[in-house]
């Protein structure tokens, strides 16, 4: 079985929880508008959001033992809340090994998944495979009808990608319980293969995100056509972007919002 590990921030250190509680239950709906139904969520978090799923016995929230980061409005905030994350994940994936689950796969808080998933890992377990990363996803501007795919290096950019054994969970970790959703290669020889499909949605611009915020996008989205460093980063993206109409992945992925 496999199961989708949900890190959610507390309550605490977030200035719109509605939004953070509206988010969480649009990517729960993705989740389990899976088309396989051999999966379970497991929702880690400090409070319980109020949200239509907490009686769906598809989804456990599981509340962690420890408190909230203690965020002092500085630059070093960031760390402080991705290590909350990783040991959220850490929680949720040792809680999974009792469950006797084959696979975790982690989906951040706000971001929306395949419906196929579920089905290509029941087809496709094997003990000799570590599990598979998200080469391929779509990044997703809040609101807007269009989405970007990216064929090469989603993983590289979005933290629900990683879909692993939970006994190999610890080669993801860097210190202080950074997740390092980038790594593919462990030792051993053991590694993760690329999911063959596009598996996960990046939500941009929701007004929760503390990496690809506004302020983040807009100074990537500059190119100086003066500059050749610019230019060749401008070719680089066009090279590993298509842009898809929202329209035509809105199913697979469930983006709407009840």
């Amino acid at each position: 079985m496999l199961a989708f590990i949900v890190p959610v921030r507390s309550k605490t250190v977030t200035s719109d929880w509605p939004a953070v509680s509206r988010l969480l239950n649009r990517t729960l709906n993705s989740i389990c508008n899976q088309t396989n139904t051999d999966f379970k969520v497991i929702v880690v978090c400090h409070e319980v959001p109020e949200i239509k799923f907490t009686n769906d016995s598809r989804v456990e929230f599981l509340q962690v033992d420890f408190g909230p980061p203690m965020l002092k409005n500085e630059a070093s905030d960031k760390w402080l809340k991705e290590a909350d994350k990783g040991k959220k994940i850490k929680f949720g994936v040792d809680y999974s090994k009792s469950k006797g689950i084959s696979y975790v796969m982690t989906v951040d808080s706000d971001d929306c998944i395949s419906n196929k998933i579920s089905d290509f890992v029941a087809k496709n377990s094997d003990a000799s495979i570590s599990g598979w990363y998200v080469k391929k996803g779509y990044l997703y501007p809040e609101g807007k009808k269009y989405t970007y795919l990216n064929l090469k290096n989603f993983n590289t950019l979005c933290g629900s990608c990683v879909i692993i054994k939970p006994e190999l969970i610890d080669f993801m970790f860097g210190e202080n319980y950074w997740f390092d959703h980038e790594r593919t290669i462990f030792d051993d020889g053991l590694y993760l293969l690329p999911l063959p499909f596009p598996g996960a949605l990046y939500s941009m611009l929701n007004g929760t995100n503390h990496v690809l915020d506004h302020k983040e996008m807009q100074a990537r989205s500059k190119v100086n056509l003066f500059n050749l460093k610019s230019i060749q980063t401008l070719f680089r993206r066009i090279g590993k972007y298509v842009l898809v109409p929202t329209i035509f992945i809105r199913k697979e992925f469930g983006i709407s919002i009840d």
